[in-house]
C-alpha cells in the first residue's frame, strides 16, 4: 500500500528517495491505521520537505486513506426496511443536527479516526470471510478491506484512463468473490429463499456502486498531473531550436524544477562528504579538560571543492535558443556551482556573469542577445578573446566548457587559442547543438576543435543539458 501511496505522490511532484519510502513503510508498519491522524503526521513528516508538498501531501493522504462518506454496503435488516416506511421527518431531524455542528470538526474528525481504525482491526479478524458472509453478516469493516486487497490483485495501480473505471471495477467484484456470490443467490432462487435472495442482490449492487466510486476516486489520483508530466517529458527530450514559444513558460518551469532537483541532489552528496572519519587524535586533544569524555568530537574530513568553470557560448543563428536555456539552467545551480564565469559571442565575447547574477534570468539574457547576438560568427577572435579575459586564473581545478556549431564560416576557428586553455584547464568540454552526423561538415570545424577537448558530445534539448551538468557535479565533487 505504501509503494503505491508514494507513486500517487510522486505524480504530484512531491520528491520522494527510495530510503523515504522504506521510512515510510516502518512508520505504517509501526503505527498501522490505529490512530489515522499520527499516521497523517508521521508520514507528513517523512515525506513532505517544504510548505508546498505538505499541501500537496495532505490532499493526497486525505484522497488516498479517505474513510468513506457511506461505508461499503451491508444487507438491510428487516428493521431497516420497515423503518424505510416511516415518514421522512426523524431523518430530516438527523441530517439537521448533524450539519448544525459547525464549532465541533475536530471532534467529527477524531470519532472518523477512531470508526477507521475499529474497521481496520475488525477487517483483520473477518479476513478469510466470503464475500456472501461479508454482506450477510453487515461487515462493513471486511467489505472495505476486500476492496482495498482486490484492487491490489485487479492492478488497479496500473490505470491512466477513466475509460478503464468499468473494466477494474468488474475485476475488483471478480476478486472479491462475484462468482460465489452470483451462484448463492441462485442456489436460493431455487430453494425458494426469495427473499433472501432479492437481499443479496441489492447487496451486490449498492457494492458495486461503492466499487465504482472508489475506482474512480483512484484513477483520477493517478491522472491527475498525467497530462502535464507527459508534455514534460516531451518537452525536455525536444530539440531547443525547435522549441514552440507557447511552451516557453512550460519550459521555464521545468528548467526550474530539474534544476532544484539538480542543486538537492549534489547539496545533500557534499553534505554527507563534509562528514568525514573520526579523528582520533584532534578529538583526544578537544576533550582533555573534559578528563577524557568524548563531549567535542572532530572529524577527519577531505575538502570538497566546488566546481570552478568558465563558459563559452555562442548567441548567434539557431545556436542562440540552445545557449539560452543552458545558462538559464546553470545560473539555477548557484548554489552548487557558484564559482561560474559566463561569456558569450557571435564575432566578439564578452562577459555577462555579472548580468545573469540578477533575480530576472529572463531579462539578462534578453539583454546579453541584444547586445552580442547577431553578429556573424567569429570562433578564431571569441576565444581569444576568453583567453585573454580569463587564461591567468585557469588551472586544474577549472573546467572551460564551450557551446556552439563549431561553424566558422571558413575562417580561423580558434583551434590554436582553445589548446592554451586544453593545456591549463582540468576538462575543456565542447556542446554541439548539432547531431553528430554532420560535424565536420560544410564550414563545421569539430575535427580541429576537438582535438583540444577532453570531452564533447552533442547538446540540443533540456535533458542533455541536465545530463552535463549532473556528470559535472558529479566529478567535481
Amino acid at each position: 500500500m505504501i509503494a503505491d501511496f508514494v507513486r500517487i505522490l510522486r505524480a504530484a511532484d512531491i520528491r520522494v528517495s527510495p530510503a523515504e519510502t522504506l521510512d515510510a513503510a516502518e512508520i505504517f508498519e509501526t503505527i498501522g491505521f490505529d490512530d489515522r491522524s499520527i499516521l497523517k503526521y508521521a508520514l507528513g513528516q517523512t515525506l513532505a520537505k517544504t510548505e508546498m508538498e505538505k499541501l500537496a501531501f495532505d490532499e493526497a493522504f486525505e484522497s488516498y486513506f479517505r474513510l468513506p462518506e457511506e461505508t461499503p454496503p451491508s444487507l438491510p435488516s428487516e428493521s431497516q426496511e420497515e423503518n424505510q416506511h416511516q415518514d421522512g421527518e426523524d431523518a430530516q431531524d438527523k441530517s439537521a443536527e448533524q450539519n448544525s455542528g459547525e464549532g465541533q470538526p475536530q471532534q467529527g474528525t477524531q470519532e472518523g479516526a477512531q470508526q477507521g481504525a475499529q474497521e481496520a482491526g475488525a477487517a483483520s479478524d473477518n479476513a478469510n470471510q466470503t464475500l456472501t458472509e461479508m454482506l450477510e453478516n453487515q461487515d462493513t469493516a471486511a467489505l472495505q478491506a476486500a476492496m482495498q486487497q482486490a484492487a491490489t490483485q485487479a492492478g488497479l495501480a496500473d490505470a491512466r484512463l477513466f475509460t478503464q473505471q468499468g473494466m477494474f471495477s468488474r475485476r475488483i467484484m471478480e476478486a472479491m468473490g462475484l462468482a460465489d456470490l452470483e451462484a448463492r443467490i441462485r442456489q436460493m432462487n431455487e430453494g425458494g429463499e426469495t427473499e433472501e435472495a432479492e437481499r443479496l442482490r441489492a447487496g451486490r449492487a449498492q457494492l458495486f456502486e461503492a466499487v465504482q466510486d472508489f475506482v474512480e476516486r483512484q484513477i483520477a489520483m493517478r491522472t491527475k498531473n498525467a497530462g502535464r508530466l507527459l508534455r514534460e517529458d516531451a518537452l525536455s527530450r525536444i530539440r531547443l531550436s525547435n522549441l514552440d514559444k507557447s511552451d516557453m513558460k512550460i519550459m521555464r518551469e521545468l528548467i526550474r524544477k530539474l534544476a532544484k532537483r539538480l542543486a538537492s541532489r549534489h547539496s545533500r552528496r557534499r553534505k554527507k562528504a563534509q562528514r568525514g572519519m573520526l579523528d582520533i587524535r584532534r578529538t583526544m586533544r578537544a576533550n582533555v579538560a573534559y578528563d577524557g569524555k568524548l563531549f567535542n568530537l572532530a572529524w577527519r574530513r577531505v575538502k570538497v571543492e566546488r566546481p570552478k568553470l568558465i563558459v563559452l557560448c555562442d548567441v548567434s543563428g539557431s545556436v542562440a535558443a540552445v545557449s539560452r536555456f543552458f545558462l538559464m539552467f546553470l545560473y539555477s545551480l548557484d548554489e552548487v556551482m557558484p564559482k561560474t564565469r559566463s561569456f558569450v559571442f557571435s564575432n566578439r565575447a564578452g562577459e555577462i556573469t555579472d548580468l545573469l547574477q540578477g533575480d530576472d534570468l529572463e531579462t539578462a539574457m534578453e539583454a546579453a542577445l541584444r547586445q552580442y547576438g547577431g553578429g556573424s560568427t567569429d570562433y578564431g577572435m571569441s576565444i581569444m578573446d576568453l583567453a585573454q579575459a580569463t587564461l591567468d586564473s585557469v588551472d586544474k581545478k577549472t573546467t572551460v566548457m564551450v557551446l556552439g556549431d563549431a561553424r566558422s564560416n571558413y575562417g580561423d576557428p580558434g583551434h590554436l587559442a582553445l589548446k592554451e586553455f586544453y593545456e591549463r584547464a582540468g576538462r575543456v568540454i565542447f556542446l554541439n547543438p548539432e547531431p553528430e552526423t554532420v560535424w565536420d561538415t560544410g564550414d563545421s570545424e569539430m575535427k580541429k576543435l576537438g582535438a583540444y577537448c577532453t570531452h564533447k558530445q552533442t547538446c540540443n534539448s533540456v535533458k542533455h543539458v541536465e545530463r552535463v551538468l549532473d556528470d559535472l557535479l558529479r566529478l567535481s565533487s
